[in-house]
């Protein structure tokens, strides 16, 4: 029996319920609009007033800049005048001859007046910057009556009138020539155009719409800003504002329309908004149910979304655990102590508490390490003695708390091989120096003593096998001094070399190297004192460079060597005129074994080693090697290249004996 009554009881409810909702719908509706009525009403009365106070903040904007640029002008006017009322103003001739330049001066330089107009006491022009007003009679005007009655530092400002020569409207505004001893001599009349008011007006952004009339007290105008025409029967908006010192008046005025045209738009978007957003919160209340059905959806979504998550995370962890290199991840407090399966192993460890424990005791402190990669050589196993690990170790933030993030690699086989292959590389270039020094100097000498009673073709190979021994030997010493620069066993025993004993040395040593080309060495400057630097490698360096500059010289060619200083440092030059280095090798000049920087027919043979071994010589001695060169492709007629190696004097800088 009690379904029976349910669904009627129900259906009474729902119904109930619905009539309550409709209710409450008209209620909310009711105090939407006149919500909205009242903000509409606040809002109109806010732009009409924000628009009055504009006006009026305009027109005393315009007031205050009329006053300020005229009183500007006045000061202006009167040091003119001081320097004219010294002495009679005398005829039009004699004022052009003695005030001319600067009565014009003073038009070109006081930006308010456009003209100055002289007048005798008896009111006739006697000068004028404008034409045709020479000789005429001005002295019926009131301005130049009352100018007649004011003192230094005072002017009188004139109805404002239609100008006969140019048809605007402006405002005279005349000055007494007073005498130092308050004597009137004349009056100076000048104006005040439209385009001085416009100008004004274009110093400050105002609406396009916006109207200035600048007029008299008898009604005469003396500016007007805007021609465009007002609607008929259009309601206004404006201010009034009064120029006390020129007896003017400003009127700026807005049409209404215009004014409220941003209200219009603001509150149609403004009902528009709202009207949206109150029919949104209705349309929520609808679908709340489906919103429920969506969530539960999304409940379980989310429960597929957590499966593939831990799916990632065992993933992840397989990787991790699995990867070639050891890693250890750990936190100051001990919170966080997670390790893989390579780095247990490298520190002979079971658990990642015991592989944290046992790293970090090989580690510095963990406030020691930074936030960058530092590599440390760490020994985890003292049974082998051979054994090398590398911990490259950083200091990571994760949220809230900082770890360290360490990666182990078991480096033994890599160092045994660089180790095999050191030995190898010098085991064979000193069994092969050996040989190759004692055939160099076997050819080297049968060259000299039987090469001119030997066959031309038998001294052409002779003289062939002497040069490519040489060249091989060259190439045998050059890979162990970069063997021994990359080794850490290249000695450098800097002491103070004579700058002048250097260069002396330095051409009397590598002179030979342009015998055959007619190549000469030639000094063209020194200095005194000396550098500190080991001078067997000072002559390695210049022995290089010489040999270099030889063979891009042209035949009969000259090559420059010198020294100049610059404060506590010498600066050796080698300077050659050959072809100079193009701009696609310039990058990879000083790279080992390089490929040629010339094309064939320009490029000198060599190992491609002088100048990488140069470069580490200067710079084992702290000192700096670079290059100028001018080329053809450059636009140089006059081609050549510069090498400049710099050192320090000494007071002896703290140096390493080995580097």
């Amino acid at each position: 029996m009690s379904h029976m009554f349910n669904k009627p009881y129900a259906a009474q409810s729902q119904s109930e319920n619905g009539r309550v909702f409709i209710s409450l719908v008209l209620s909310l509706v009711v105090v939407f609009v006149a919500g909205i009525t009242l903000l509409v009403r606040s809002d109109y009365k806010r732009t009409v007033n924000e628009s009055e106070d504009q006006l009026a903040y305009i027109a005393e904007l315009l007031e205050q800049s009329v006053e300020a640029t005229l009183a500007v002008a006045n000061l202006q006017m009167w040091g003119m005048i001081d320097q004219i009322a010294l002495t009679e103003l005398g005829t039009t001739e004699e004022i052009e001859s003695r005030y001319g330049d600067l009565l014009r001066k003073t038009v070109e330089e006081i930006d308010q007046i456009n003209s100055v107009v002289l007048i005798a006491t008896d009111g006739n022009v006697v000068w004028a910057s404008v034409d045709n007003l020479s000789g005429r009679y001005l002295g019926d005007r009131q301005y130049f009556r009352e100018a007649l009655r004011l003192g230094e530092g005072e002017y009188a400002v004139g109805v404002p009138l239609i100008a006969r020569g140019s048809g605007q409207r402006v405002t005279p505004i005349a000055w007494p020539v007073a005498s130092p001893y308050g004597r009137v001599l004349g009056v100076i009349v000048s104006s005040l155009g439209e385009e001085y008011f416009s100008d004004l007006l274009s110093l400050t952004e105002f609406p396009p719409d916006l109207h200035v009339d600048i007029q008299a007290s008898n009604g005469a105008a003396a500016f007007h800003s805007n021609d465009a025409p007002r609607e008929i029967g259009s309601t206004i908006i404006s201010a009034t504002r009064e120029i006390a010192s020129l007896g003017l008046t400003i009127d700026v005025s807005r049409s209404k329309h215009s004014v409220m045209a941003a209200f219009y738009v603001r509150t149609a978007g403004f009902i528009v908004v709202a009207i949206v957003l109150f029919s949104t919160a209705i349309g929520m209340a609808i679908r709340l149910k489906a919103k429920s059905v969506q969530l539960t959806t999304g409940l379980h979504r989310s429960k597929e979304d957590n499966y593939r998550i831990v799916a990632a995370q065992r993933e992840f962890n397989t990787i991790f655990d699995n990867v070639g290199d050891g890693i250890v991840i750990f936190s100051e407090d001990g919170t966080l102590n997670r390790t893989n399966k390579m780095a247990r192993e490298i520190l002979g460890t079971e658990g990642s508490e015991a592989a944290v424990a046992r790293l970090r005791t090989l580690l510095p402190e963990f406030s020691d390490i930074n936030s960058d990669f530092e590599v440390h050589r760490i020994k985890t196993d003292e049974t082998q003695p051979d054994q090398a690990v590398q911990c490259r170790v950083m200091k990571l933030t994760t949220g809230d708390q900082e770890i360290a993030y360490c990666v182990l690699t078991d480096v033994t086989a890599e160092e045994r091989l660089a180790a095999a292959r050191t030995n190898f590389i010098t085991s064979i270039n000193h069994e092969l120096r050996t040989p190759l020094t004692s055939l160099a100097g076997a050819l080297e000498l049968m060259e000299n003593r039987y090469a001119e009673s030997l066959p031309a073709p038998a001294a052409r190979l002779l003289a062939m096998g002497s040069r490519n021994a040489d060249r091989l030997l060259l190439l045998v010493n050059d890979i162990l001094t970069l063997q021994a620069i990359d080794q850490g066993k290249f000695h450098v025993d800097a002491e103070p070399v004579p700058v002048e004993t250097a260069l002396a040395e330095a051409i009397s040593t590598n002179s030979g190297y342009g015998v055959a080309t007619g190549v000469k060495l030639q000094r063209t400057a020194s200095v005194t004192g000396d550098v500190f630097v080991d001078p067997d490698r000072l002559q390695q360096i210049f022995s290089n460079l010489i040999s270099n500059a030889v063979k891009y010289s042209r035949p009969e060619g000259i090559v420059e060597i010198g020294a100049q200083e610059a404060g506590d440092e010498v600066t050796f030059y080698v300077r050659d005129t050959g072809p100079g280095i193009p701009k696609a090798a310039r990058h990879r000049l000083y790279e080992r074994f390089t490929t040629p920087l010339h094309g064939r027919g320009v490029q000198m043979s060599g190992t491609g080693l002088g100048l990488a071994i140069t470069k580490q010589l200067v710079e084992r001695q702290d000192g700096q090697i670079t290059f100028e060169t001018r080329t053809e492709e450059d636009g140089q007629k006059d081609t050549g290249t510069v090498f400049y190696v710099t050192f320090k004097r000494p007071a002896a800088p703290a140096m390493e004996k080995t580097a």
